[in-house]
């Protein structure tokens, strides 16, 4: 008999205890039960809920849905550039020149002639001027004599020896005095000073300073075509001169 009252007490307690354990937790006041939101049909915006949701901590089952692809979201999209039509026509299809300063012309009339043939061959003659400066010329002279008859002995044996190029002085500092030449170059006078002395004569160098204009052209030459090309239209001495790029 205690053995089945024993019995009855722990099948008692066992109900008591499973019914306990169906009822539902109460939520917090102001809390709408999830049955309430999830039951309705369709979408329940935020908005439109009397009472907030708490904000819940766990990860959420399921991940909110992506955009569709083929609706890429506008901030993101980035613009097309089209580069050649940004780029002017006129600036891509510039042709490449080079601009150049050729300097030592003797005179305007041949730097003239040269800026025109240049014109002619494809190139632009932007700017043609004058250089105006000294240079140092080398004298080579016999010494003045007494009088002018006095120098005509050494006039004949010049002649008579085959030498060109010379003169009487008859005025300045050197009157009387023969002339054998004006050379640009030091190593030039001293030949001829050499010549002279195998003649038995004593001629002596005088350097003298001279004014010297030179004239001067800037071009803007093709850069396809060679430099050659522009450099034979010069005349022949300047054939090798050096140029430079224009200031």
């Amino acid at each position: 008999m205690k053995g089945f009252l024993a019995g009855l007490l722990l099948l008692n307690l066992v109900l008591l205890a499973w019914s306990w354990w169906q009822v539902e937790p109460e939520l917090p006041t102001g809390m709408a039960p999830i049955a309430a939101v999830t039951a309705g049909p369709g979408l329940v915006l935020l908005q439109e809920l009397e009472t907030p949701l708490a904000v819940r901590h766990e990860t959420a089952a399921v991940a909110p849905a992506s955009p569709p692809e083929s609706e890429p979201s506008p901030a993101l999209a980035e613009p097309v550039v089209d580069i050649a039509a940004a780029v002017p026509e006129a600036v891509a299809a510039a042709p490449a020149v080079a601009c150049l300063r050729v300097a030592g012309f003797e005179s305007e009339a041949v730097a003239g002639r040269v800026a025109e043939a240049l014109r002619q061959d494809g190139g632009d003659v932007r700017r043609l001027g004058e250089e105006v400066g000294v240079t140092t010329r080398f004298w080579v002279m016999l010494p003045p004599a007494k009088s002018a008859a006095a120098a005509v002995p050494l006039l004949e044996r010049l002649q008579r020896a085959g030498v060109k190029d010379f003169y009487l002085i008859r005025n300045g500092e050197n009157v009387n005095a023969i002339s054998l030449g004006v050379y640009s170059a030091k190593a030039s006078a001293q030949r001829r000073v050499e010549q002279l002395r195998r003649l038995k004569l004593t001629p002596r160098i005088e350097e003298i300073t001279l004014p010297r204009s030179r004239w001067w052209l800037e071009l803007e030459w093709p850069a396809e075509k060679t430099e050659d090309a522009w450099r034979r239209l010069l005349p022949a001495e300047m054939h090798n001169v050096m140029s430079l790029p224009c200031q």
